[in-house]
Parts: structure tokens; sequence; C-alpha cells
């Protein structure tokens, strides 16, 4: 046997308006709805209006002012690094970086790239975008990027920048004379 319950308000015992239907199936919450700890919500059609729907899951943040010098023209690691496990394979990383760089010779070029895990997944992004010295003052200067990741897994992720003397001329400097570099990791759920 199949009942059918026909309403367009529901109400607490105290009279208060809890959930009003439009009579062509749309539902309101007068009062907002608490989800409980550990819930979950599933949406098997299209959802609208819901907070942390398609939005941000979680943001990871680290800086680093420890000073790090090249003279080589290999990439070695900044310092600056952060971790983040995703929720979803679905997810993407969006990443925000603000690195000091410096050098102290006109004749020395800068690279910086970004790594996931041991993957390069931006190349030379910077190159030599930095205020130079004068042969013995180091002038640092700051570099951005933002880039948005797939790294499709729900296993911790890695990323770093990493960086080189291009022209192996001179000396140059990833956080120097105490110059700050910070990275942000949001994962934006799918």
């Amino acid at each position: 046997m199949t009942g059918i319950l026909k309403v367009d308000q529901w109400k607490d015992s105290g009279d208060n308006a809890l959930m009003t239907s439009d009579g062509a199936g749309v539902l309101t919450a007068n009062a907002g709805i608490t989800i409980p700890s550990g819930a979950t919500i599933t949406n098997n059609g299209t959802a609208t209006g819901f907070p942390g729907l398609g939005k941000i899951g979680q943001v990871i943040h680290a800086s680093t002012v420890t000073q790090v010098t090249d003279t080589a023209a290999s990439h070695i690691d900044t310092g600056l690094s952060a971790t983040i496990t995703p929720t979803s394979a679905s997810s993407k990383i969006l990443i925000h970086i603000a690195q000091a760089f410096g050098k102290n010779s006109n004749n020395t070029q800068v690279d910086a790239n970004l790594q996931r895990d041991a993957t390069v997944i931006v190349s030379e992004w910077l190159n030599d975008d930095i205020r130079t010295g004068d042969g013995t003052t180091l002038f640092p200067g700051h570099s951005a990027l933002c880039w948005l990741d797939s790294p499709s897994t729900t296993s911790a992720v890695t990323y770093k920048t990493t960086f080189r003397n291009a022209a192996a001329a001179g000396t140059v400097y990833a956080q120097g004379n105490n110059s700050r570099s910070s990275i942000i990791l949001m994962e934006v759920l799918a």
C-alpha cells in the first residue's frame, strides 16, 4: 500500500515554520539546515546555492625566510613547499606563490620551476625578472605565480619550487636578506 502526504509547510512544536514548499517541488528551509558532524551529503541532481559544493575544500599555507644560494646551472630546492591531500581525485589544486629571489651580478640569471612531487608542472616561470645587484650587494625581488593543477589523486601531494643560476655566473638566492616566500594551496572541489 502506498501513502501520499501532501503539505506545503512543516512546523515544529513551537509553531515555527521549518520548511515550505512552493507547490512546484522546490523546498525552502526557513531557519537553515544543520548537517551533523560526520554526515554525508549526496548530490543526485544539480546543486545550486549550496556553499561548500564546487567551492574551496581546504587551504594549506607554508612560508620560509631561510636563505638558499646557488651558483650552479642545475635546479635545487628553494626550501618552499607545502603538502595537501585532496579529498577527491576530481579536485583541482589552486596554487599561489610569492617567491623572493635575488642575485648579486648583472650577468646572473634566475630560472624557477614549480613541481608536484618529482614532476615539473611549470618550467622556468621566472626568467631573470628580478632587480640586479651591484656585484656585492644582494637586491631581492618577489615573483608571483598562480597555477591550477589537476593531480587526479587522493594521496598526499607536495608542491615545491626549485631554482637555478641559468647564466652560471655570480650567485642567485632564494629568500635573500630574510625576504619571506610563501605558498598557498587551495583544494577546489569538483
